[in-house]
């Protein structure tokens, strides 16, 4: 049973999180002078003024920051005003420092009474200097999930800045393992200058996204339907000269012998050959039906075939990201459903598609069967290959995780754009 605190305790604790900034004289920590600040600003402003995706000027400034050398790693986290749930969307770290995948990670901040005391709709900054203290206190003081980002990324002490714009928030947590924190005045005005320019540049660039979308060039839809149209009419010829039309001289050769019994079954065997090569080939109409309806339509399907329970959970709302990239991700999902069905020897699928704010979303497949080595990928074929391929070229962060005998899992983290 959780030992209980009073309320003069709990606000002794808080009161003890907003420290103001020192200099410690062991610390290994580079202190940047007034010009290495003015360049390292001059820096981001640069960045963000470039014409790169969003997604990766924040990964350009996180690598910009930490090589400075004020800090052992960065995270990004990225808010909605609606939701209280902060996505970690980038970081970088050094190194020598522990290594933590974090796709698909996030902190609901209203489960934590000592991050909800920190005002998340203000500009300030929050430090502290020793997390051990914190991390013996009972859950529901610091809850599970946060403590276990301590733990594995094994932090001693973090800063935390929060910037935001009309419709977009940010905290940019620096977090220190190894080497005692050593910061200054200066270096927390600068990177609160920063954090304010990255919500607004996200802020703004949300803003243009949607303007996009809604004047995207019809010419290049049209001009990538035909070139996908022409490459998927080429492999459909082939693939029906290999499977169907390779049956049909033996179904003549049954015909002419009266072979009823072969007859039928040839015939089951085209049609079956058939019904395969349009599951595989013939694409939805994304533009029309939209990714989300896309995918329901996909997933009801699967359930018909699928000799299993297939359990699917989907937004309410539609997903607007570009048609390439829909329609790739689109091909990620059925081949590895693919996969599923045909290798698995699973009994339960599970899918989910989750909006993680307006400009994230997350996508995990996971299965019970048989699994795989997932270290040695490439000894699978084509298949996973190809999935990689696909994920790499939309720029999306995804991670492949299975064992023997322990089913598999695929998780996408990927941006509207």
């Amino acid at each position: 049973m959780e030992e209980t605190i009073s309320q003069g305790q709990i606000q002794s604790l808080i009161d003890g999180l907003f420290l103001q900034p020192t200099l410690k004289e062991n610390s290994n920590i580079v202190s940047l002078t007034s010009n290495e600040l003015a360049d390292l600003s001059l820096q981001v402003s640069k960045l963000i003024g470039t014409n790169q995706s969003i997604d990766q000027t924040l990964d350009n400034i996180l690598s910009i920051i930490g090589n400075t050398g004020i800090g052992e790693r960065v995270l990004l986290f990225q808010l909605n005003n609606e939701s209280s749930k902060a996505l970690l969307t980038h970081y970088w770290e050094s190194p020598y420092v522990p290594k933590f995948n974090p796709v698909g990670f996030e902190i609901d901040l209203t489960d934590i009474p000592l991050i909800k005391a920190f005002n998340i709709n203000s500009r300030n900054a929050l430090q502290i200097e020793d997390i051990s203290k914190y991390l013996g206190l009972p859950n529901y003081i610091l809850k599970n999930k946060l403590k276990a980002l301590f733990l594995k990324c094994k932090s001693k002490s973090i800063f935390v800045a929060v910037g935001s714009s009309e419709n977009t928030r940010i905290v940019l947590n620096f977090q220190f393992c190894t080497r005692n924190i050593i910061w200054s005045n200066e270096i927390e005005k600068v990177i609160q200058s920063i954090v304010d320019q990255v919500a607004i540049a996200i802020q703004g660039f949300s803003n243009k996204k949607k303007r996009e979308f809604l004047q995207r060039n019809i010419t290049e839809i049209q001009e990538n339907a035909i070139k996908e149209q022409e490459e998927l009419l080429r492999r459909f010829a082939s693939d029906l000269h290999d499977l169907p039309c390779s049956i049909i001289p033996n179904l003549k050769k049954a015909i002419t012998n009266k072979d009823l019994e072969e007859c039928e079954r040839l015939v089951d065997e085209v049609h079956h050959s058939l019904r395969q090569l349009i599951n595989e080939y013939i694409l939805p109409d994304i533009n029309l039906l939209g990714f989300v309806n896309t995918i329901y339509q996909f997933t009801n399907g699967f359930k018909k075939s699928f000799k299993g329970q297939v359990i699917v959970d989907l937004p309410d709302e539609e997903i607007n990201i570009p048609h390439k990239k829909a329609t790739e991700l689109f091909k990620v999902i059925r081949e590895w459903f693919c996969n599923i069905e045909k290798h698995s020897c699973a009994d339960i699928v599970e899918f989910k598609l989750k909006k993680s704010n307006d400009n994230y979303f997350l996508i995990t497949i996971s299965d019970n069967g048989k699994g795989f080595d997932s270290k040695n990928i490439k000894n699978l074929g084509y298949g996973i290959l190809n999935i990689q391929r696909r994920l790499i070229e939309t720029n999306s962060k995804f991670e492949i995780k299975s064992e023997i005998n322990n089913g598999a899992t695929l998780k996408i983290q990927t941006f509207t754009d």
